[in-house]
């Protein structure tokens, strides 16, 4: 595991030494974006709700009960600007074991995790430990941030970061 949290270290410096004010674009494309949310299947959606909430402070700002057998039950979560869009589907395949480990997940195309900014990553750290939440990788200091992966009640890995000041 110390090789691959190395491997993941040196994949994430570039990020650690990223300012966190937006980079120029090349072009323009012609319409704005901003960040929305981020959508995570879970095979309990009433547990995930109570863990983000608890761990994390979000609030449920939407959710929608399974109406027919089949359909899947969601819930929208929001904490300022942070959203998370949570779905059961029924029969959903489990999530892969190799999903689990932040640094094996990167060795695999597509969405590899995704991250929250926070002012103090050590005190983060410690406020999570002490509710019990499954710290994975970290904590990492890099000369431009110090981060830490999580992992939530259905295996699902996130990375909390923080930026130093220059």
């Amino acid at each position: 595991m110390h090789g691959r949290t190395i491997a993941i270290g040196a994949a994430l410096a570039v990020l650690a030494s990223a300012p966190t004010a937006a980079f120029p674009q090349a072009g323009d494309p012609g319409f704005e974006i901003t960040p929305h949310h981020i959508g995570i299947s879970v095979p309990d959606l009433e547990a995930s709700v109570a863990w983000y909430r608890e761990m994390l402070g979000f609030e449920v700002l939407r959710m929608r009960e399974r109406e027919a057998e089949g359909q899947s039950a969601i819930a929208l979560l929001g904490r300022g600007g942070a959203f998370i869009e949570l779905f059961e589907i029924p029969d959903a395949a489990p999530l892969p074991e190799y999903r689990r480990d932040p640094s094996a997940d990167l060795r695999v195309h597509g969405t590899a995790h995704f991250a929250y900014q926070v002012e103090d990553a050590m005190a983060a750290l410690e406020i999570l430990r002490s509710k019990g939440a499954e710290i994975v990788m970290g904590p990492v200091d890099n000369p431009g941030a110090i981060f830490f992966f999580v992992r939530d009640n259905s295996g699902n890995t996130f990375e909390l970061i923080e930026y130093k000041s220059e």
